[in-house]
């Protein structure tokens, strides 16, 4: 049977936890997504919803095409989706989440314009058609001010799925390959075998 700090990181783990996603996102992480991750899973609670339950849906599938189930559950099956309502409905500030939603309907509007249909209806391969060019969209030789917002949503989108997997304990243990105290102490290794020191 699990211990209580087991299933539920400290701060000081938490934290470090963050760093590591930093890197992984290539950015650091926003305010909101910060705070959010350093509440331990049982204290979340998801206020009033500020989003409409088709922009929820949207977010939602993102999620799952972003982190899909491969030899570890997807994003959805570790509460990814949870996490997200959190934050959207909690810690995003009013303009964030405003943005926020504008991608979403901008997602829904191309899902409608290029394939007649809602983006939760479209074959996965559609959708990811979709997400790619809302991830790219900012590449493009004078992007527009609508591209630009598309593509810093699917890095919002992006960031949430990673922090809510990542800081669950399916992602941080075996997504991540737990190890609750890595490598050993060594006080008499020889430092010309490495020829460097190491800090943390």
């Amino acid at each position: 049977m699990p211990t209580n700090s087991e299933v539920n990181p400290t701060n000081l783990e938490r934290r470090d936890l963050l760093k590591g996603l930093a890197v992984i996102l290539g950015a650091a992480i926003s305010p909101a997504c910060q705070r959010a991750a350093e509440v331990p899973a049982a204290q979340r609670m998801a206020g009033v919803a500020r989003w409409s339950l088709e922009q929820r849906a949207i977010a939602h599938r993102c999620a799952d095409l972003i982190m899909p189930a491969t030899d570890t559950p997807s994003a959805l099956a570790v509460g990814v989706g949870e996490f997200m309502d959190y934050v959207a409905s909690v810690w995003l500030q009013q303009s964030e989440l405003e943005e926020l939603l504008a991608g979403l309907n901008g997602l829904q509007e191309e899902a409608q314009r290029q394939y007649t249909k809602n983006f939760v209806d479209l074959s996965e391969m559609e959708q990811v058609q979709l997400l790619t060019q809302m991830e790219t969209a900012s590449s493009v030789l004078n992007a527009s001010s609508q591209e630009e917002l598309r593509s810093k949503v699917f890095a919002r989108l992006k960031e949430l799925t990673v922090v809510g997997y990542y800081s669950s304990e399916v992602g941080a243990k075996q997504e991540r390959v737990y190890v609750p105290m890595p490598g050993r102490y060594d006080g008499y290794f020889k430092l010309n075998k490495v020829g460097r020191q190491w800090s943390s």
